[in-house]
């Protein structure tokens, strides 16, 4: 008997690569267009796995389905999984780690690119009529500034290996990366305060976790220097919202580059209205690369659990 799969959530525009690896492996792929959990426990019928692309598994799902064997997410962030109420039940969770590590570090570097050289804001100025290389202020070069990198995973590490070509000072917060590790990298190893206080531009690079939520927060920005460029294409809970409009409106962040938002998509919110802030819909993981990996390698990861 073939095992029930669920898969879940903003369901891609094509999941045949999703299904023909789950089903050769023994599985039996369901799709269920849903957001969220009470939707999925209403309408899944005991599965014994469930892949998720956004919809949230949390302590609910896990106990509406006493068969449920496995969880696999269609992302490197588990954030949207309970992960601990899982372990608890003997239940693993599955990730895609590396898919996206190339694109996500690229963006970042477009978006300090962006903030650095005002190219949002040249490219609105022409376009309404000004030609003026003066007109969005002074502008340094990239090579006399320190970039803070919050985050030496996989993607940090990209996005440290790019910033060496620009010969920028290199900073780096990770508890869990030794300064050695750093220091063969290029990156001198720092506390978050000094980090925060030292560099001028701060590139956000881990996951949302209790640990980090609202890292990025007033005492963070208070420690900060005028004029700083934050950056962040990881998880938007990790920098408060209000303080950082705050931070926006008294100059402490000069420019600011987001990938990601605490509430996706956004409500009306008058920070948009800033011309100091360039916004990307979430944007920094995707290629057409990318996205077949990401489904391949998700797919791959129920097979290999149900041909364990």
């Amino acid at each position: 008997m073939s095992a029930s799969v669920v898969l879940t959530g903003t369901v891609l525009p094509d999941s045949n690569v999703e299904r023909e690896i789950v089903d050769a492996a023994g599985g039996d792929l369901e799709i269920i267009d849903v957001e969220s959990s009470a939707e999925l426990i209403e309408s899944a019928t005991d599965p014994v796995g469930i892949m998720t692309i956004e919809t949230p598994i949390d302590e609910a799902v896990l106990d509406a389905f006493p068969n449920l064997e496995f969880v696999s997410v269609h992302g490197i962030g588990v954030d949207m999984v309970d992960v601990d109420a899982a372990t608890e039940r003997g239940i693993p969770v599955f990730n895609t780690p590396e898919y996206c590590v190339e694109e996500v570090a690229t963006h970042t570097l477009g978006l300090i690119l962006a903030c650095q050289r005002r190219i949002c804001q040249f490219n609105a100025d022409v376009k309404s009529g000004e030609w003026d290389y003066g007109a969005e202020g002074s502008i340094r070069r990239l090579s006399t500034k320190t970039v803070g990198v919050v985050g030496l995973g996989a993607i940090g590490v990209e996005v440290v290996d790019r910033l060496s070509g620009f010969d920028v000072d290199l900073i780096g917060y990770d508890p869990y990366v030794s300064a050695e590790e750093m220091r063969e990298l290029g990156v001198r190893k720092v506390e978050f305060d000094e980090l925060c206080g030292a560099a001028d531009i701060v590139t956000v690079h881990t996951p949302l976790t209790d640990a980090t939520q609202n890292l990025v927060d007033a005492t963070a920005f208070d420690h900060m220097q005028t004029g700083v460029t934050l950056i962040n294409a990881a998880r938007g809970g990790i920098i408060d919202h209000a303080a950082l409009e705050d931070a926006l409106a008294d100059g402490t962040v000069a420019h600011a580059g987001l990938d990601v938002l605490a509430t996706e998509p956004p409500e009306n919110d008058a920070i948009f209205s800033r011309d100091n802030l360039t916004v990307t819909p979430h944007a920094a993981w995707y290629s057409d690369d990318a996205l077949g990996e990401l489904q391949r390698t998700a797919a791959q990861n129920v097979a290999a659990y149900l041909e364990d």
